[in-house]
C-alpha cells in the first residue's frame, strides 16, 4: 500500500511539473518514470544545469551530443518541484 501511494504521488507531481515546464516553453519528453527529460530552445542545457546548481537546485546533465540540451529532472516533493520551477523562472528572467 505504501509503495502504491508513493507511485501515485510521483505521478501526480510529475504531471504538475511537466505542465509547468511546458508553460515556460520547455519541450518535455513523455515519461512514465520518476523523472522528466526537458530542454528549452532558448537556454543551453549545460548553462541551465550550472545556473540551477548555483541556486542550490540539482538536476542531472549529460554531455553526450545527442542529449546535451536536455536535463534529467528527478521528481521530488511538490514543494521541491515548486522550488525548481521558481528557480527556472528566475533564471529565465535574468537571461532577458
Amino acid at each position: 500500500e505504501y509503495y502504491m501511494d508513493a507511485c501515485k504521488e510521483i505521478q501526480r507531481v510529475r504531471a504538475i511539473t511537466d505542465n509547468e515546464l511546458k508553460k515556460l516553453g520547455f519541450e518535455v519528453l513523455d515519461s512514465k518514470a520518476n523523472f522528466l527529460f526537458a530542454k528549452h530552445k532558448d537556454i543551453d542545457g549545460g548553462e541551465l544545469y550550472l545556473k540551477l546548481k548555483e541556486n542550490g537546485v540539482l538536476v542531472r546533465h549529460f554531455t553526450n551530443e545527442r542529449i546535451c540540451q536536455y536535463n534529467r529532472i528527478t521528481i521530488g516533493t511538490e514543494e521541491q518541484m515548486t522550488i525548481l520551477i521558481d528557480t527556472i523562472k528566475k533564471i529565465m528572467e535574468e537571461e532577458k
